[in-house]
């Protein structure tokens, strides 16, 4: 839409501090509300030597824009005023223009909010569909447009967040609409953000697709092992890096989440890693493009999906185990379920379930014929807990190696009356609570120990 520049100055209280929600090299961003929808408002401030063309050639290549993990472009304002401005000690009747871009306002803030010295503070499903959405978005501004758009200045203050914490890539006013295949030196002054531009950029001014990609490259790293990753990467090497960073969130999920760090989740952290090492490679005709990224983290899916293939769950429920934030209830121990085997006597541990909800939920546990739980299934107040005994029936000898294949399976449904019975809890109820989005699954694989009685 074409927006009245006076109508921005009414809804921004003529663009008063208290509106304001951030600023750039290139220009200050204020909140406001235009006919019912909450709008992001880009003032560009007078940049000497902006070429009226070269804007309208940007606007118009920008309008295009329209992805899910790409700020949506709502309009513009682009009007000439006259005004009395400041010049030399004495007050000038002036030509200013003013020019203005209008977004979606984002409510979830930006990424840079989220990244500490260490980490992302964010919990990894929620980081791994932050990547995976900018890299998504690249790629579209990459090789979905009639001419490629070029960020230049991808960093963790141009990824803003919604409020479902989407990822969408921001500040494209002044991006770089390109010939397909075109690397080229440019002529101008450098333009970027200390830490995110390439070295052949900053050493000899050379501008292709892979400067995005070696940006990208910077922020995976500072999601995974935050601002002191680089100097971290650069002592410990890439293969010590990728098992650092590894290790770091499979102790993250653990301790936080309360649940096991299951193999799926293991295997995205290593790909992305992997990614964000082959990204800042100095020589940028070694770096990955975008397709070769998007391509790489399908695989990845794609694999998960075979190896989820020969579960026992069902699409529903493992989509529910998965999904960033859906966690209601703690198991502990939280790693694997043990029991210290002792052949031809029943062996007992117990198990502790935490209801992380301030509602009711159900709870369902599944495993096989070895084993006995009592409870097996139940009703669990708001935030409570519940201790479950958990028997494995006397066996003649332990499996192999110690080695058992065997899955404890804790199945549970929010938003449950106080009421319910443990016999409503039946195997209806969890195909009907799955159909509504409310059920959650845990798998602990079952270990055996034995101790050497010299240790006892």
């Amino acid at each position: 839409m074409d927006i009245k520049f006076r109508d921005l100055e009414d809804i921004t209280n003529n663009f008063s501090d208290d509106r304001k929600v951030g600023s750039g090299g290139y220009g200050d961003v204020y909140r406001g509300m235009y006919k019912g929808d909450e709008i992001a408002i880009k003032k560009l401030h007078q940049l000497q030597g902006l070429d009226d063309t070269e804007f309208h050639n940007e606007f118009r290549n920008l309008s295009k824009v329209k992805h899910k993990n790409i700020v949506r472009l709502v309009g513009y304002s682009y009007e000439s005023r006259h005004k009395y401005v400041q010049h030399n000690g004495e007050l000038v009747f002036a030509k200013a223009m003013e020019r203005v871009l209008c977004f979606e306002y984002m409510q979830g803030g930006s990424l840079e909010n989220h990244i500490s010295d260490d980490s992302c503070t964010l919990e990894w499903p929620k980081c791994y569909e932050i990547i995976k959405g900018t890299c998504e978005g690249l790629d579209h501004l990459h090789n979905s447009q009639e001419k490629p758009i070029l960020h230049m200045d991808i960093k963790p203050a141009n990824i803003l967040l919604d409020k479902n914490m989407t990822a969408k890539i921001a500040d494209l006013g002044l991006s770089k609409v390109v010939a397909a295949t075109q690397t080229y030196k440019t002529g101008s002054a450098l333009k970027g953000s200390q830490g995110f531009m390439p070295p052949e950029y900053i050493n000899d001014a050379y501008v292709s697709k892979k400067f995005d990609v070696y940006s990208l490259g910077v922020i995976i790293i500072k999601i995974m092992d935050g601002n002191k990753g680089r100097s971290r990467l650069s002592e410990m090497g890439n293969e010590k890096f990728i098992e650092f960073v590894c290790e770091k969130w499979r102790k993250r999920q653990q301790t936080k989440s309360g649940y096991s760090s299951d193999e799926i989740e293991m295997k995205r952290v290593k790909k992305c890693a992997e990614i964000a090492l082959r990204c800042v490679v100095d020589d940028r005709k070694k770096r990955l493009s975008m397709k070769d990224i998007v391509q790489e983290l399908e695989q990845v899916e794609d694999e998960i999906k075979k190896m989820l293939s020969s579960s026992d769950l069902s699409e529903d429920q493992i989509a529910r185990q998965r999904s960033p934030g859906s966690y209601v209830i703690a198991v502990d121990p939280a790693l694997e379920l043990r029991f210290l085997f002792n052949p031809r006597k029943d062996i007992s541990t117990c198990l502790q379930l935490t209801n992380m909800t301030g509602g009711f939920i159900a709870f369902d546990i599944k495993t096989n014929h070895m084993y006995r739980t009592r409870p097996s299934k139940g009703v669990m107040k708001p935030c409570s807990k519940r201790y479950i005994s958990v028997t494995l029936i006397a066996q003649e000898a332990a499996p192999q190696n110690m080695q058992s294949n065997d899955v404890f399976v804790v199945q549970t449904a929010s938003t449950v009356s106080k009421d319910m019975t443990s016999d409503e809890i039946t195997e209806d109820f969890f195909r009907n609570a799955m159909a509504k989005k409310v059920v959650d699954v845990v798998k602990l694989p079952i270990v055996y120990v034995v101790l050497d009685q010299f240790e006892l």
